[in-house]
């Protein structure tokens, strides 16, 4: 049985403010099946008496989830799996103890279909390819 909660702040990025939002609500549905996990969106944390700014989600593409959980293993392995993906994704998961932890995409969704359908995809990986 596990004693201790740990909590995590999960930072989304995507290339525009709306990916980055549709990106961590994905995100926080893969979390939200984890046994005993409990995740949610971030309290915004914007600088309101910034002159000219048009808000911080212009300038960091970025949503925030914050995770409470018994174990952060199992949803870092959630959180790395869930990454590799799509190139596009990038995580930051800031622990309670201030260390960081960073994923970003490995290979596009199309060259894991390629993948799963045995077309490997790309030609002249290794001396038996067949042409």
């Amino acid at each position: 049985m596990v004693d201790k909660i740990e909590s995590a702040r999960i930072q989304v990025f995507g290339a525009d403010p709306r990916h980055a939002e549709l990106e961590a609500r994905e995100l926080r549905e893969v979390l939200h099946r984890l046994d005993g996990a409990g995740v949610r969106f971030a309290s915004p944390e914007a600088p309101r008496d910034t002159e000219g700014a048009k808000g911080p989600e212009l300038l960091t593409p970025e949503v925030v989830l914050v995770l409470t959980t018994g174990s952060l293993a199992l949803a870092r392995t959630a959180i790395k799996a869930w990454v590799e993906v799509r190139k596009s994704r990038k995580v930051r998961i800031v622990h309670s103890d201030g260390t960081v932890t960073e994923f970003e995409g490995g290979v596009s969704g199309r060259e894991v279909k390629a993948l799963r359908d045995g077309q490997g995809g790309r030609p002249g990986i290794g001396p038996g390819d067949e042409r």
